[in-house]
């Protein structure tokens, strides 16, 4: 022990003490291996800081160049330095989105090894997710050491949701935590009574809805006879299993309340049987069958939707789908620039375009299923005020829109009131002097993709009525006096004065553009824009996308402020592992590390006790025979 300083060199020397230090050793192990992991983890938030700090101090620079070209009097050679500038800020700024530390992207979420962002197009591709890179910093707590390129930069659009209730039907498979809206049944036992017996059934560890009615149909019968549980139309439905009348009441154990949450409480005697229990309401998972949705009637398989980006149309069909896993699974594999997932409370399907400086919009292609899974982007229910990125339509005092028949007269709209794209639809369809079949003019939502349909028949001269003051022909649309109603419902092209209809067959028809588009709100998204504005002289584009470009260094900031927490909090349980260790250290020298003290005087009473051994021993062989005379 003095020349060691060890209590013990083997575990068997000293058990309990050996058990001890052992376990402490292994925590030492872990607490070296945790600030190690703090360590890294400060090093890539202090670079992810520095990044984020340039990336704030470019946009600044950028949006004073906004500032100054939102002037209505521009050159030509000064647009062109501008746009130039523009764009080697964004290949500035995607080489530092794409900046590595150890190997490792600093903005590509989960996806470390792939580049965080790639140019396609005139537009810039998100590569990466929005996944945090966690760290064990204690047992059982974890501090994340990355920040995403969606967090700090914007690099995912906000989710097309759907906004309609799926309404998926509970099935057999359907787990019960996913009932009553995620908030799952309570686990415990439930009651059955005919009256004369009573018979206690434990659901306790049951996980799916097939488990209970195999639990509640295996039980022990009342009074002879068995009771049978099925599911129909997502409610349970209880009964006996001879078919038979009777009573027969369900009730919970105790205190319980997991005959309540499975929908099939019936405390009084129901009469007659079976007793038809209330919809449990599951939420979405990628197992989730297309069959139970919309109550069970599921979706006409052979419908599909259309996606455009960036000038290309994607048509995606879902034939041969079974599972919401497969729709989401067929839509990502589309080719287009897109992340279809089910949204964090399991209620609604999500579509999310991960493609900044393009517009990004969600149609029909056959049939009407984006409208019945609520993702079409153009609807009815869409505010006019929302419209053109949240512009609106710009109405005048007076009439907004003219018509111009298939007869060559006129009439106009004035949209005043209408605030949804289905007013503005029925003001024109119901206004009184459009009512004639012969000349009738109808607004509609496009059958395929989106935008608004303005179509009438092909003018048919009545041999009985008045000759015409007017000469019949395709129809037309035309802004009235001073609004941009017709530019903004995306009717006419902006700055055309007029759009006529073309024949196809023998109806006139103008298919608008889609005045709703949606995009990625973010750092690249309003490079962009700004870009575009500046080299189409669009003032108001340019103030949109120095608003844009305030949203993005206010979102810069917020995630710089969120790194300075991250990095205190890492500091804060730096020292916490330090001050473990000492206290950890203190213990094992307890235990292991020997009392010198003790042990030189140990060590000094037993070499005492040595010497006079030896000395007896001596004394003792000096003996002779004459000693004992």
């Amino acid at each position: 022990q003095l020349s060691s300083g060890k209590r013990f060199d083997l575990p068997s020397q000293d058990p309990t003490a050996a058990i001890r230090v052992i376990g402490i050793q292994r925590d030492l192990e872990f607490r070296d291996q945790t600030l190690r992991n703090l360590d890294s983890s400060q090093g890539y938030l202090n670079v992810t800081e520095s990044t984020l700090a340039n990336f704030q101090d470019t946009l600044t620079e950028i949006r004073g160049l906004g500032v100054e070209s939102a002037g209505n009097v521009n050159s030509e050679e000064e647009r062109v330095g501008w746009v130039s500038q523009i764009d080697a800020t964004i290949e500035r700024l995607t080489a530092a989105a794409n900046t590595r530390y150890q190997d490792r992207y600093l903005f590509a979420g989960g996806r470390v090894d792939t580049p965080t962002v790639s140019n396609v197009k005139n537009a810039i591709q998100f590569t990466g997710n929005d996944s945090n890179l966690l760290t064990i910093a204690d047992s059982g707590e974890y501090v994340a050491h990355n920040v995403t390129g969606q967090k700090a930069l914007g690099l995912i659009s906000d989710g097309v949701v759907s906004r309609v209730d799926l309404d998926p039907a509970a099935i057999a498979s359907t787990r019960l935590a996913d009932f009553n809206g995620g908030q799952g049944v309570s686990p415990g036992a439930i009651q059955l009574s005919d009256g004369n017996e009573r018979v206690t059934i434990d659901l306790a560890g049951a996980e799916t809805l097939g488990d209970v009615i195999e639990r509640v149909n295996t039980a022990a019968p009342l009074s002879g006879r068995k009771v049978q549980f099925s599911v129909s139309n997502g409610a349970l439905v209880a009964g006996y299993e001879d078919g038979a009348p009777g009573q027969l009441r369900i009730l919970e154990s105790g205190t319980g309340r997991t005959a309540a949450d499975l929908g099939i409480l019936a405390e009084t005697p129901s009469t007659p049987l079976p007793i038809i229990g209330t919809p449990l309401d599951p939420i979405l998972r990628p197992t989730t069958l297309l069959s139970q949705l919309n109550g069970g009637t599921g979706f006409n398989a052979n419908d599909g939707i259309r996606i455009e980006q960036n000038g290309k149309s994607y048509n995606i069909l879902i034939g041969t789908a079974v599972t919401l896993e497969d729709v989401t699974n067929t839509i990502n594999g589309s080719g287009a620039a897109v992340r279809a997932d089910i949204t964090p409370d399991g209620k609604s399907l999500r579509i999310r375009s991960t493609q900044s400086g393009t517009n990004f919009s969600i149609g029909e292609s056959t049939g009407n299923l984006a409208e019945r899974l609520g993702l079409r982007t153009l609807h009815g229910q869409v505010r006019l005020d929302q419209l053109n990125f949240g512009q609106g339509i710009n109405q005048a005092d007076g009439p907004d829109l003219t018509f111009q028949r298939n007869d060559g007269s006129e009439f106009s709209i004035d949209l005043v009131g209408t605030t949804t794209v289905q007013d503005a639809l029925d003001r024109i369809n119901n206004h009184v002097v459009n009512q004639d079949p012969a000349t009738k003019i109808n607004a509609s939502l496009n059958a395929v993709g989106n935008g608004i349909a303005i179509s009438s028949l092909e003018y048919v001269p009545n041999p009985l009525g008045p000759p015409l003051t007017t000469t019949p022909g395709p129809i037309k649309i035309r802004n009235a006096g001073g609004s941009q109603a017709a530019w903004g419902l995306g009717l006419i092209p902006i700055g055309s004065t007029e759009a006529e209809a073309s024949l196809v067959g023998t109806t006139y028809s103008v298919l608008g553009k889609d005045p709703n588009p949606q995009e990625v709100k973010g750092v690249f998204n309003s490079l962009i824009r700004l870009r575009e504005a500046i080299t189409a002289q669009n003032t108001t584009g340019i103030a949109r996308a120095v608003e844009l470009l305030d949203q993005d260094l206010s979102r810069l900031s917020l995630s710089r402020g969120s790194l300075g927490v991250q990095q205190q909090r890492i500091d804060d349980l730096k020292s916490l592992q330090e001050d473990n260790q000492i206290e950890l250290k203190a213990d094992e020298s307890r235990s292991f590390d020997a009392d010198l003290v003790q042990t030189i005087s140990e060590l000094q009473a037993r070499q005492a006790s040595y010497e006079a051994s030896l000395k007896l021993l001596g004394n003792s062989s000096q003996l002779s025979l004459f000693n004992y005379i």
